[in-house]
């Protein structure tokens, strides 16, 4: 096992190397800000047992997670599932803007289980030309609202999102026990939002040359949904049976998953060939993540060796000491969300924090695990370092933080919500 830990921790220094000059320009300086702290740690502070090579491999799961998960949308794509659910969206020739975006946020919801990223310019392009009447400011303002939220929302539950895994694996929670919770939130968050936007687009018509209606496609629906259960059974069925990590669980299970998936539909070819072309593809777009956290995770590694982690822990273990539970939670989801403004993905700032929450962690797992992973998917509707509204400023052609900062009252809400949530099961199930 150390041979192992050692051979991934050179891999991921070797690749350090290669990416620092292909990452964009944010996460080069952020990636080099993790990576000059840690060398000046690792240097200065007490000793380190751990060889200098095997501390930069700890995200490196994540990553292999991020880099397989094309093969999902290779199968989405093959088997036209994305077309159909664009149906959805069309058809009916005039629909009110409140149908159209209830339609866009619950294709968004349906495919971002399969497609992750690449649901924003698949829906964008399906919607963007039926809303043209709306004017600039009320399309930004409905896709930022439609995509991003929905993003978030189907994100919570779903077992292929590594903060769910990462989470799942830090507090040793059963992602079955989570699931039931998880799903509950978010349809409820669903709904809330669909009723907040029946008040604000009511009486608000589109404008659109579609004409007659089309069939709903149903047997594409009834595969999509026997395709997520399937997946889900099979991870926790391997997961149960294995003694790795739920991560480690997901990530093995993707290709073989999806490969079954396109022999089923009789396309076993053109799978194998599209998802060699996307996977390659893949890992050149992801030079930026790739030097932003293993340079991060090399910092996280050396962290808990310097004075500035012996005064946070005294801190943290003060707060929850003499404070409320519900306290200390907000602490922590205030840190995640705050860091996330400033550009800190959720995910750096968990591992940050995971080595302070070893006593909550033993002492109510249930409410810590709903915490880390409601506070962390938050921010992908807010955070700079997100991929997802950056990718939506693209299509748009709007600044990132112009769409940014029109999910943040919502996000701020909905982090308030999971604190209350984590504290009540922590004081039920304790």
């Amino acid at each position: 096992m150390e041979i192992m830990e050692y051979i991934i921790g050179i891999s991921s220094a070797f690749i350090i190397l290669l990416t620092v000059k292909k990452a964009g320009p944010l996460y080069t300086w952020v990636g080099l800000s993790f990576l000059a702290l840690a060398i000046i740690s690792y240097v200065t502070v007490r000793p380190i047992e751990a060889h200098f090579f095997s501390l930069f491999g700890s995200l490196a799961g994540l990553l292999s997670l991020l880099f397989v998960l094309p093969c999902m949308s290779v199968v989405i794509s093959i088997g036209r599932y994305d077309q159909a659910l664009g149906k959805i969206i069309s058809n009916r020739p005039k629909p009110t803007a409140t149908e159209l975006y209830r339609k866009t946020s619950l294709v968004t919801y349906m495919l971002t289980l399969f497609l992750n990223v690449a649901t924003i310019p698949v829906v964008v392009s399906a919607v963007n030309n039926k809303i043209q009447s709306l004017g600039k400011e009320k399309i930004q303002q409905f896709f930022s609202h439609s995509l991003l939220r929905a993003y978030a929302f189907v994100l919570l539950w779903s077992p292929t999102e590594i903060l769910v895994a990462a989470s799942i694996d830090i507090t040793g929670q059963s992602y079955l026990t989570l699931l039931p919770t998880l799903l509950v939130i978010s349809l409820l968050f669903m709904s809330v939002d669909w009723y907040l936007h029946s008040k604000q687009l009511k009486g608000i018509n589109i404008e659109t040359n579609i004409e007659g209606t089309q069939k709903p496609p149903t047997k594409k629906l009834l595969q999509l949904g026997i395709a997520i259960t399937v997946f889900i059974l099979l991870v926790l069925l391997f997961n149960s049976l294995s003694t790795q990590t739920f991560l480690f669980t997901v990530t093995v299970l993707i290709i073989p998953f999806t490969l079954g998936w396109a022999l089923s539909l009789k396309k076993g070819k053109r799978f194998r060939k599209l998802a060699n072309v996307r996977l390659r593809a893949n890992a050149r777009q992801m030079h930026g993540l790739f030097f932003l956290f293993l340079s991060a995770g090399f910092f996280v590694e050396v962290f808990p060796s310097t004075g500035v982690f012996d005064q946070m822990q005294v801190m943290f273990q003060h707060v929850y000491d003499h404070y409320t539970v519900l306290f200390f939670y907000a602490i922590i989801g205030f840190f995640i969300f705050g860091l996330a403004l400033v550009g800190f993905h959720p995910l750096i700032s968990i591992s940050l924090l995971t080595p302070f929450l070893g006593d909550v962690i033993e002492a109510y797992p249930y409410g810590v695990s709903l915490l880390l992973i409601g506070a962390g998917l938050c921010t992908i509707m807010i955070g700079p370092l997100n991929v997802t509204p950056t990718i939506l400023a693209m299509q748009l052609q709007a600044n990132p933080y112009t769409i940014i900062k029109r999910n943040i009252v919502f996000a701020l809400c909905f982090l308030l919500f999971i604190i209350i949530m984590a504290y009540g099961f922590s004081m039920l199930l304790s």
